[in-house]
């Protein structure tokens, strides 16, 4: 018996080797390289953010420098307003000083004062403190006040009574009344603390 391919079949054959072919190329040829490319385009998108941010860094590093030079500015600028701490006994002398001055201003007598030493207020500062008693008018008063907030060093007002020196129940027959009150104060200064070496 003689085997015979009709030219029908043999176009089917044809046409199915040709798939075949098709199918093989496509799948061990084209694809894997189309996922190559594929992968790699993803890849290239995560180095062009890596690259951003890389220039973003490059960018900074200067304005960092600007910010830290204007920082350790601040710092100094800030610490030229505190009473010095290196020496107790020097910052409470100091501080006597520009409490004295803002009276002087104010024409205002000091008869009573009493310094504490310095007390650790936390980590970084100690505080002293001045207790003054003192009588004077309400002008005086609020003047020292004043004085004592606009200081060239950073000084305040923790404690502040005030209170009629005398009590009047009719006005003066002659003349005016000259009002005067009884002012306890307590002024603070916080100076920094020694800084401690480890080891």
């Amino acid at each position: 018996m003689k085997f015979q391919i009709r030219d029908r079949d043999r176009r089917a054959i044809l046409l199915l080797v040709g798939a075949a072919a098709i199918y093989g190329i496509l799948s061990f040829g084209v694809l894997p390289v189309f996922d190559r490319l594929k992968d790699a385009s993803a890849r290239v998108g995560e180095k062009e953010e890596q690259l951003k941010k890389y220039r973003r860094a490059v960018i900074r590093k200067g304005h960092y420098t600007q910010l830290l030079e204007q920082a350790r500015k601040n710092v100094a600028d800030a610490e030229s307003r505190l009473v010095r701490g290196d020496n107790p006994t020097l910052a409470s002398v100091e501080l006597q000083t520009i409490v004295e001055e803002a009276a002087k201003k104010v024409g205002l007598d000091l008869p009573q004062r009493n310094v504490t030493p310095a007390r650790k207020k936390d980590d970084s500062f100690n505080e002293i403190t001045m207790t003054l008693a003192v009588e004077a008018t309400p002008g005086q008063i609020f003047g020292f006040l004043a004085e004592i907030r606009n200081a060239p060093k950073f000084v305040t007002i923790r404690n502040a009574q005030v209170a009629p020196a005398q009590i009047v129940m009719e006005a003066p027959k002659k003349g005016d009344f000259l009002k005067v009150v009884h002012a306890n104060l307590t002024i603070a200064a916080l100076i920094p603390a020694p800084v401690r070496k480890s080891g």
